[in-house]
């Protein structure tokens, strides 16, 4: 029997918590729920989808499109994410251009 977690996504000025199997991807828990949560190649190998963990852990090992100092600070591609643990994610593009270094405004 797999266990579910609640992982709380805060999008587009909103927050919604979605139940998430622990063998289920975060990006596809939340497009379930209705988010539209961008993203791009679906498999870890690009940063379309990469969100912040606020609090919990996530299994991203599928993912390989972050350096392993990303993930320390607390990046994650919700396409190639499975949550371990109750989490607090914020998402949207400004995680990615946070994380690319890109100042847009």
């Amino acid at each position: 029997m797999s266990t579910e977690y609640d992982v709380t996504i805060e999008f587009d000025g909103d927050t919604t918590t979605v139940s998430v199997d622990e063998n289920e991807y975060i990006l596809d828990a939340g497009h379930e729920a209705g988010l539209d949560l961008p993203f791009s190649c679906r498999n870890g190998n690009c940063t379309s989808c990469v969100a912040e963990l606020l609090d919990g852990d996530v299994d991203q090992s599928d993912g390989m499109a972050l350096e392993s100092d990303q993930r320390e600070d607390g990046y994650a591609l919700l396409c190639s994410s499975y949550p371990q643990a109750d989490c607090h994610i914020r998402a949207g593009d400004a995680i990615q251009q946070e994380l690319l270094g890109l100042d847009l405004f």
